[in-house]
């Protein structure tokens, strides 16, 4: 009864302020996107309300409505190529009833993508924003973190979360969250938020260990060790990092190094699971050469296995991929796999000049820890996202607009320093804030 009566008041509370401005309409769709209030709750009326559906409608109804400025340009224009390639194989999938669902969920991602790039316009609605997604997903699954790293360190977490999926999304989805609650906590000046984004940064990372995936293993290496590259004081990270390493790895148990260690012995695993992926792989490569232009249809790779499987069934009938890449050039063929790796080399080259051009202004400090979490976030979605089918996780393609809008951001603020406008360093202050609500 708590739960409901919760989740009815912060619907009421961001319904509200959803009617006010186009971007506290885009907030109260990320807060129930992450959040999924329909599973905190044992009746039918909140998924009846289809809240997701409504309030994507009305981000762009009151965006047109209020007029806002739309944006173009050369990563933006991907982003509608790759949703046309995945529409135009869609239509040609053999399995177009199945493939349909999944689309108009995957057009969903990208129109609230888009808006994303239009409507966060300076460094206060970035920083909401990245607020709204840490603590929609990151308070529960820090709980649930904490729940295990202080009692019960010997099991490992197989809860999936309907936002990113099953346990190995939830480890690189949870990855993706942590460099986000980093710079969260980088960047306030009130010390009790700091201890509240300590208490996330540690239990969603331990969340993340605890599902036992080793492909999110792989991601949190590749992701510290850009972190330890990238960051200006060496000495200052590194004491961080061991610090982190004392709370977290003398709880991991045996069983979590076992799991790890088969990375290496892959070969003698009785499940054979680390050369079914290998062989999903292959089955991808063959689903993309018998159809080179469209692939086998958005989504389509798990129902056409069975028709391309050479193995005979031996892994199994209906499999998945496991992996972005490869589900990408099954499903979308060499075109939509090329304009896969565009988009994501444009986010990743984009932060680094972002980055870049930042750092060479103090006034602008936050806006290069920006580019850098967000760079690291990508990372652990690059990497973990070679074991996991994660192209449509929808906090990718938010996180990809996010990069988009933090570039438009950095030039408009460059310019207020040509002008002489923009003065101090660009932080999170009250003014900021009536800014974003304006």
């Amino acid at each position: 009864m708590l739960r409901s009566i919760l989740v009815i008041v912060l619907i009421t509370i961001g319904g509200y302020y959803a009617l006010q401005a186009p971007f506290y309409a885009l907030l109260f769709y990320i807060g129930n996107a992450y959040f999924r209030p329909e599973d905190w709750v044992w009746m039918d009326f909140v998924s009846s309300l289809r809240l997701s559906l409504i309030s994507g409608v009305w981000v762009v109804l009151i965006s047109l409505l209020t007029r806002q400025r739309f944006v173009w340009n050369g990563r933006i224009a991907l982003l509608w190529l790759f949703l046309l390639q995945t529409f135009l194989s869609t239509l040609a999938s053999e399995s177009f009833s199945y493939s349909w669902g999944y689309w108009t969920d995957f057009f969903k991602t990208i129109i609230i993508t888009y808006m994303i790039v239009v409507l966060v316009t300076d460094i206060s609605k970035f920083r909401l924003m990245v607020l709204v997604m840490t603590l929609a997903v990151g308070l529960e699954q820090a709980k649930q973190g904490w729940f295990y790293l202080l009692t019960s360190p010997d099991w490992y977490n197989e809860n999936p979360l309907s936002v990113f999926g099953d346990n190995n999304a939830v480890a690189v989805g949870m990855l993706g969250l942590v460099p986000l609650i980093g710079l969260l906590g980088q960047t306030t000046e009130k010390k009790w938020a700091k201890t509240l984004y300590s208490f996330l940064f540690i239990g969603c990372l331990y969340r993340a260990l605890s599902t036992h995936s080793r492909g999110g293993f792989v991601a949190a290496i590749a992701m510290a060790s850009v972190w330890w590259v990238k960051s200006r004081h060496k000495l200052g990270a590194s004491m961080c990092a061991l610090a982190i390493l004392v709370i977290v790895i003398p709880n991991l148990p045996d069983t979590f190094w076992d799991r790890m260690h088969t990375i290496r012995t892959y070969e003698q695993e009785e499940d054979q699971s680390a050369l079914g992926r290998l062989h999903f792989w292959a089955v991808a490569v063959e689903m993309a050469n018998a159809h080179p232009l469209l692939g086998v249809g958005y989504f389509g790779y798990n129902p056409a296995y069975n028709k391309y499987d050479f193995s005979g069934g031996k892994y199994g009938l209906w499999r998945a991929v496991h992996s972005s890449y490869f589900g990408v050039l099954a499903e979308l063929g060499y075109p939509g796999g090329i304009l896969y790796c565009l988009i994501l080399f444009g986010a990743l080259r984009s932060c680094s000049r972002v980055y870049k051009r930042a750092s060479r202004h103090p006034a602008l400090l936050q806006l290069s820890k920006s580019a850098l979490a967000l760079q690291i976030s990508l990372i652990a979605f690059l990497v973990g996202g070679s074991f996991i089918s994660g192209q449509s996780i929808e906090m990718l393609w938010h996180i990809i607009g996010l990069t988009i809008a933090l570039e438009r951001i950095t030039a408009q603020c460059e310019a207020e320093i040509s002008s002489g406008e923009l003065s101090g360093e660009v932080r999170y202050t009250a003014s900021n804030r009536k800014d974003a609500a304006a």
